[in-house]
Order: structure tokens, then sequence, then C-alpha cells
């Protein structure tokens, strides 16, 4: 582990590996991610991985030499790929209570706010205990569900992705959802609901990490 936790520290400036790290190198590792999280990692209309992550992970590679086998699928998979051993490292991932237990983490690198989205004919969503009663949309495996279940909110509908959220909400499928702002407000305008849609005062805030098992 303390290889990999460097491998993933040293994008954050770290200066030289752990004794470890010496004795035992490594030739590549595999990075799992999210896929659908503009602008750090998404996929152009070719299906190609764009965006800050992707460009991070390659001067890493380029600055360290090793490479850098980068997967980036649906979240709530990643999650099971990093658990069964199948990956060394997982990005885009929120501190959590429950995931403590599961990670080590690096040190954060982008600090997000997480809101929740109502249509413009609800009124009075101000804080999470607001939404008790209404279905909420959350992503499959998202930390807002950790969140919304503190505040005993439990009718929640889950979503493969934030994109497949927003398209609900768009199609007037789904009045309520929750999700950190930089990828909501990509695809409300990208969908041409960001007139439709109001947002609480952040519900939580969170940070990028990159953890080990």
């Amino acid at each position: 582990a303390g290889v990999l936790l460097w491998a993933a520290s040293t994008l954050l400036g770290a200066q030289s590996p752990p004794t470890a790290a010496v004795s035992a190198p490594v030739a590549s590792i595999t990075v799992v991610l999210d896929d659908n999280y503009p602008p750090y990692i998404f996929r152009d209309a070719h299906g190609e991985l764009q965006g800050i992550l992707k460009d991070t992970w390659a001067l890493w590679q380029a600055r360290t030499g090793i490479e850098v086998k980068l997967q980036a699928m649906n979240w709530a998979a990643a999650q099971a790929v990093m658990l069964d051993g199948r990956a060394d490292v997982i990005d885009t991932l929120f501190k959590t209570e429950p995931r403590q237990a599961l990670y080590e983490f690096s040190s954060p690198y982008a600090q997000l706010a997480v809101a929740l989205y109502f249509h413009q004919s609800i009124s009075g969503i101000t804080d999470a205990d607001a939404v008790r009663g209404f279905t909420v949309g959350v992503k499959d495996g998202d930390a807002c569900i950790d969140v919304l279940r503190r505040h005993r909110v439990d009718s929640l509908q889950k979503y493969p992705s934030y994109e497949a959220i927003v398209a609900a909400a768009a199609a007037g499928d789904l009045r309520v959802f929750c999700m950190d702002e930089p990828p909501a407000n990509f695809f409300l305008n990208q969908y041409g609901a960001a007139n439709a849609y109001r947002h609480s005062p952040a519900i939580a805030g969170g940070a990028f990490h990159r953890a080990v098992r």
C-alpha cells in the first residue's frame, strides 16, 4: 500500500517516496475513477476520455516513468473494482466515515460543494431536512446518499451517472436531485434545463482524494 499511496500522492507535490517504494518499485498502476464528472473527467461524443484528470495522470506518468492504466467507468462499478482488488488506486473519491474503514486517502486536491437541485415549481427546499417526503435522485455509490440518510431521507432513486439524473430531470421524470455543483451546472446547461432548476445552499462539502485499500 505504501508504494501505491506514494504513487498517488506524488501528484500532490511529494518530493520523495517512502522506503517501501524504493525497495519495491512498480512498472505500472491501474487507476479507476468516475467517467462522468465534468470538467474533471468525462467522455466526448466519440466516447473518448477528456478532462483535467486524464491530463493530470498523463503528466504523472511522464514524470515518474510508471505506466498509468486509467480505467474510467460507472462510479459504483469503479468502487467495486477497487474493493475486489482489480485496481491499485481509486480517484474522484470523497472521504466519508464508512469509506475510511476501506481506504487510505491522499491529501485532498479539489474542494466541492454538494447541493439539492429542485424544479422551479417547488419552494422551501433550503436543506436536507426539507426533502423528506420527496423522491430524491442520487448517483449510485455517491457520498450524497450518506448525507441524506443521516437526515432520514429514505426515498432515493438511484441512477448510474450524474448525466442520467439530469436527463431524467430534463425529461420531467425527476423533480429533486442531489449532486455536486460542477457536474450539475455542466449537465443542466447541456440539457437546456439550467433555468428550470434551482438549488439549495450547500448541504455538504467534499473534496476529491485519491486512495488505496
